[in-house]
């Protein structure tokens, strides 16, 4: 019942935010502002709803193999979790995760992190994972490389520029706005951030940030992660880091 009636009033608010994205003669600032408020309420109510649909019980909640922001990407004998369908549960997962401690052996997530704020949200689910892993499982987490990114930008390397527009923006509608090496750097940092299909990026990480972040968390033997394209997406390969840490 609370989810419905959230939902009813999260509707509502966004009647009123779309009635507003119809008048013409609002400036430009306040549409993005709009779209981005309309894109958080829509979101919230998946989480909202989700969570009032998730029927998982603590005693059912055991040895899981966990995905986290897979999008499409689902993993077959995995609980796969987004904000968004097709995923088995879908929750907002900066504000936790519904599982119980110590259920978890794996919990792998790949171009996820990004998409999140930091310190808040970013650090919160990395201390979440550790919470709901048992002793000994491990986090995969896999980043879009930002020190390939820079040191290809500080040596003008013309086949990372190929290769990265290639790879992540050939089917993009900004290609008509890449003239420069840093038009590429910024896409890499914040990517397309008032687009109806591509979610901003919020923060660049490399393998120092990812060690110190799961170490913090009370991760150990940290490592690079060897790509295993039975897990991870084939597609995220190229221009990417992938780390694993141990509860």
């Amino acid at each position: 019942m609370r989810a419905k009636h959230l939902s009813k009033k999260i509707n509502k608010f966004k009647k009123g935010v779309d009635e507003m994205l119809g008048d013409k003669s609002i400036s430009h600032g306040m549409s993005r502002a709009l779209r981005h408020l309309r894109k958080e309420l829509l979101l919230y109510r998946n989480h909202v709803e989700g969570l009032e649909r998730w029927t998982g019980s603590r005693g059912e909640l055991n040895d899981l193999n966990v995905q986290i922001g897979g999008g499409a990407h689902l993993l077959d004998g995995y609980l796969n979790i987004d904000i968004v369908p097709p995923a088995d549960l879908i929750c907002d997962v900066r504000e936790g995760l519904p599982l119980p401690n110590s259920c978890s052996n794996v919990v792998f997530s790949e171009h996820f992190l990004e998409h999140i704020d930091y310190p808040v949200s970013a650090k919160k689910f990395i201390f979440e994972c550790h919470r709901i892993l048992k002793r000994g499982g491990q986090l995969i987490i896999g980043v879009p490389d930002s020190e390939l990114a820079v040191m290809s930008y500080v040596k003008r390397n013309k086949n990372f520029y190929k290769l990265a527009i290639r790879s992540w923006y050939s089917k993009r509608n900004c290609l008509k706005d890449f003239n420069t090496y840093i038009d590429l750097l910024n896409y890499h940092f914040r990517d397309q951030d008032d687009d109806k299909k591509y979610n901003p990026h919020f923060w660049a990480y490399d393998y120092e940030k990812i060690v110190d972040m799961m170490r913090r968390s009370g991760f150990v033997k940290i490592r690079r992660w060897k790509f295993d394209n039975r897990i991870a997406n084939s597609k995220r390969k190229w221009g990417s880091i992938y780390v694993c840490g141990e509860k």
